[in-house]
């Protein structure tokens, strides 16, 4: 039971450091690079940043405000938990953002650096809240909504429908066209950012261990001292008819040189190889499910 009370705080405290590092993300992008550039890079805060020289609201207000209907749709949507940590994070959003315009100021006025390093922090925050398992609120909460009633369409379409009206709002209230593409420029780099930040985290080496003596030994100590599993696979050397034990483990990039270190210490005359992963999902790795929303996430 205390095992499982330590678990369970010590998830819900990355998934604050999460939610915190988000909204600074956003805060930054916002306050820094978009918001006296007037580029509305989509979602609720580019909303806010197109319709402010009007309503004169604070980005954060503005998008929590927005919000809230949302947040009581999605507790018959996706349940109470679902809605509460995302309200939480919301309320985080509107104190980070709209605090943080005080004593921020704007730091470029060149607009495709400025929507450059904006999309680039809002892709960064996309990942944070990605790891949280939760929103900021914003279109990401509503085209997800939406989804539960068009389920034939992808998470990638509404996200398209929500930011791509957010863009062209921009242009009509500025009556600028380059704005916009400004604008579209932002939410580019923002999905590209998230990309490659996904591939990164998610990558990993297979290596194959075709050992000269016994296997046991070599399993033992990759599963002991580096806690990674290990698949022994039936194999036939083709030349000199030989079966072998052939090992196969999962590590990250950063562990390859201590599989090598391990073998070479047990049996120096073994044969290693090793291939690239791009996405693995599972034990030790990235959850299943979170692997399934990060393919959503890759289609925005």
């Amino acid at each position: 039971m205390e095992l499982g009370k330590r678990l369970d705080f010590k998830t819900a405290a990355r998934k604050l450091a999460f939610i915190f590092l988000g909204n600074l993300c956003y805060a930054l992008a916002i306050n820094l690079f978009m918001q006296e550039n007037r580029i509305a890079a989509g979602g609720f805060a580019g909303l806010a940043i197109a319709l402010h020289p009007w309503l004169h609201i604070p980005t954060g207000v503005f998008v929590l405000v927005l919000s809230i209907p949302l947040y009581v749709w999605s507790v018959f949507v996706k349940g109470w938990s679902f809605m509460l940590l995302g309200l939480m994070g919301s309320v985080l959003y509107t104190f980070e953002v709209d605090l943080s315009a005080l004593v921020l100021p704007t730091v470029t006025h060149d607009l495709l650096l400025a929507a450059i390093c904006g999309g680039a922090l809002n892709g960064l925050a996309a990942i944070c809240f990605l790891e949280a398992e939760t929103n900021s609120g914003g279109t990401d909460l509503l085209a997800r909504l939406l989804l539960t009633r068009h389920r034939s369409l992808s998470l990638g379409t509404m996200f398209l429908f929500c930011d791509g009206a957010v863009v062209l709002i921009s242009m009509l209230v500025e009556r600028n066209l380059e704005i916009g593409i400004y604008g579209a420029i932002g939410i580019v780099v923002s999905s590209f950012v998230g990309d490659k930040l996904i591939a990164g985290m998610n990558r990993a080496s297979i290596y194959y261990i075709i050992p000269s003596g016994p296997a046991e030994p070599i399993a033992r100590e990759i599963m002991e001292k580096l806690q990674r599993g290990v698949t022994s696979l039936e194999g036939r050397g083709m030349y000199a008819g030989t079966e072998r034990q052939v090992l196969m483990t999962v590590v990250k990039p950063a562990q390859g040189y201590k599989v090598k270190a391990l073998v070479k210490g047990i049996d120096p005359g073994a044969f290693v190889f090793m291939a690239h992963a791009a996405e693995v999902a599972g034990e030790g790795f990235i959850d299943v499910d979170a692997s399934a929303s990060i393919e959503r996430k890759k289609k925005k």
